[in-house]
């Protein structure tokens, strides 16, 4: 009896111990499928992350490299648009100085026509005539003398008929060469702006794919708050170091009371995640006025890659007003701007995906609340 207890005993227990060892292999198996299934969904993230970073520096440099193409084809531009205004000045006193020369030729023929018509009406002078015409060799001699004098003014005018004929001649080919140094410069202004557009629609399609890509969106506004943290050495570089006597800024947009993004650490209304904005952005319609906050020295004026075409203004006491995005400038480094000047045209130029004005108060390089120091009784 014993012996039976003893055996049942024993495999009782083996049972217990076969269970036990295949129970352990499949929990360890279903914790290592749950191990890959998060490695796989971590490496599936690091590569979206990684993957949305390249697409980011990939059109972001695309962005850039075209919008360079963009800032200088605009220069380009104005400055053919400024020859052509020269050649047409200088075709218009062409004109001008035609018209007068060929006056004066005309006077001159018609007083060397009257000369000839009355030779011919008196009939030919000649050396006989004189000769039977002079009472003594003396008056001989005289009349010659005049006849002389006559021939020789008469090659004189000549003369100086053809130098004149030879000008207006030349007058004309030079004026044929402005008329076609004109048609060649609005030729390639023509050619200019058309690949101007070509750029311009390149950027507004590539913004477009950045306005619906997360990943690339949050990898562009860490692009940009590195350049607003680079600006900040820049700025004090540049600013003055008198007193700020402005009192309460002027509302920056003459077209727009609506602030579309706040200062500060706020959450991105597309991303869903908290990310740092240097200033704050007031929509816009494209091409409306940019105002001067405040009266002040411009300290830099021209295009930024992240920016884009940009404006600072020193206010004095350490405050630099900053316009951002925009699409033209009306200013340059060094003119003095009046409270509520045009400064620039509201745009979506660098890492701007929409027409807007991005604005920002900077106290010795650091980022302050732009409402801090605008009139907010001009907001809606």
């Amino acid at each position: 009896m014993k012996n039976k207890g003893l055996k049942r005993v024993l495999i009782i227990l083996s049972a217990v111990l076969l269970v036990s060892c295949m129970i352990v292999p499949i929990t360890f198996a279903d914790e290592q499928a749950d191990l890959k299934k998060v490695q796989a969904e971590r490496d599936a993230l690091n590569k979206q992350y990684s993957d949305g970073k390249a697409r980011s520096n990939a059109l972001s440099s695309q962005i850039k490299s075209l919008e360079k193409q963009i800032y200088s084809s605009e220069l380009e531009i104005a400055n053919l648009e400024t020859e052509i205004n020269n050649t047409k000045d200088e075709i218009l006193q062409a004109l001008n100085d035609l018209a007068d020369k060929q006056e004066e030729l005309g006077a001159q023929n018609e007083a060397l026509n009257q000369r000839l018509r009355t030779m011919y009406k008196n009939g030919e002078v000649g050396m006989l005539s004189v000769l039977l015409g002079s009472a003594n060799m003396s008056d001989f001699l005289t009349n010659l003398d005049i006849i002389q004098r006559i021939y020789d003014a008469d090659a004189e005018v000549l003369s100086k008929l053809q130098v004149q004929y030879d000008q207006l001649e030349e007058e004309r080919n030079n004026l044929i060469a402005l008329k076609e140094s004109l048609e060649t410069q609005e030729a390639n202004v023509e050619a200019k702006k058309a690949s101007l557009a070509d750029n311009k629609s390149a950027v507004a399609t590539k913004k477009a794919v950045i306005d619906s890509d997360n990943a690339v969106l949050s990898q562009q506004i860490d692009d940009l708050n590195k350049e607003a943290d680079a600006l900040i050495s820049k700025i004090l570089q540049l600013q003055g170091t008198g007193d700020y006597v402005g009192g309460t800024m002027c509302w920056p947009s003459q077209a727009s009371t609506y602030v579309s993004s706040p200062f500060g650490n706020r959450l991105h209304p597309i991303l869903k995640v908290y990310k740092m904005h240097t200033g704050i952005d007031i929509a816009a319609s494209g091409g409306t006025n940019i105002l001067a906050a405040n009266a002040g020295v411009v300290i830099s004026a021209g295009w930024n890659s992240s920016y884009g075409y940009m404006v600072m203004i020193d206010h004095g006491g350490g405050i630099v007003t900053l316009y951002a995005h925009s699409s033209k400038l009306l200013v340059s480094k060094g003119d003095v701007v009046s409270r509520g000047q045009a400064i620039a045209l509201v745009g979506s130029t660098g890492m701007s995906t929409g027409n807007h004005l991005h604005f920002e108060v900077r106290l010795n390089g650091a980022y302050q609340n732009p409402l801090n120091y605008v009139s907010t009784s001009v907001r809606k």
